[in-house]
């Protein structure tokens, strides 16, 4: 008998290995093992799918939303330093559109890209397995998000209060004087005390891009896995 065989309409071959995923990609094609096996109506074990491989896809969603999304906060005072006319994105300091548009995408395009790659999960939400292993992505991925946005939020809020501060700004600024010309020092000053509200913008828009980063993923599982059991059922009414 080969390793693959149906019967009866029912899918008789071998289980797909409880590997653990190191990354994303690891993570979404293991799931799409796990669907297509589901799929053809081989049955899996509930205890194939283990604790260690739920931490590790919970893991994998974790270190996605964090790291990607602690990049995008970091790039979002330069974008909104952009907007304010305090950095030339393209050397002109009276930004066009293009230039707004182009530092706006650049902060949020890594958040963005990986929440798309968690919502390619959603079409292989039907299994018990599979719905395990995506359930535990998600959660990583939220949860990650979420600690994102508390972190820099704090962060930023800190830097607006405290280090950008003028009392702050002008007792640190003044230890470089013999290093650094007054004029020069009055220069930074003027500067940085003027980028400072850009910290309290970036702050407040974490929130948004976060909401972003958490809903585009669920909001793709909700409505793909319903596609995709609405085909799976008019495939039933066929047979």
């Amino acid at each position: 008998m080969s390793k693959a065989e149906k019967r009866d309409d029912v899918f008789l071959g071998s289980q797909p290995n409880a590997a653990k995923p190191r990354g994303l990609i690891d993570a979404l094609s293991e799931i799409q093992q796990y669907y297509v096996v589901e799929r053809t109506g081989s049955p899996i074990p509930e205890d194939f799918f283990t604790i260690g491989g739920k931490l590790s896809f919970f893991e994998v969603g974790f270190k996605a939303a964090f790291l990607s999304g602690v990049v995008s906060a970091l790039l979002l005072p330069f974008a909104f330093g952009v907007f304010q006319r305090y950095i030339p994105i393209f050397g002109a300091y009276a930004p066009s559109f293009f230039d707004k548009a182009f530092a706006l995408i650049l902060a949020i395009s890594f958040s963005v890209a990986y929440s798309v790659f968690v919502a390619f999960t959603g079409k292989y939400y039907i299994g018990s397995i599979s719905k395990s292993a995506i359930k535990n992505l998600v959660g990583g991925f939220i949860i990650g998000a979420v600690l994102k946005m508390v972190i820099m939020f704090i962060l930023f809020h800190t830097t607006y209060f405290l280090i950008l501060s003028p009392d702050f700004l002008s007792r640190n600024l003044l230890k470089l004087r013999p290093f650094i010309k007054h004029a020069s020092l009055e220069g930074i000053y003027t500067f940085l005390l003027g980028f400072r509200p850009v910290f309290l913008s970036s702050a407040y828009f974490v929130i948004f891009t976060t909401l972003l980063m958490i809903g585009i993923p669920l909001i793709s599982i909700f409505i793909s896995s319903r596609k995709t059991m609405e085909a799976i059922d008019r495939e039933k009414e066929w047979k």
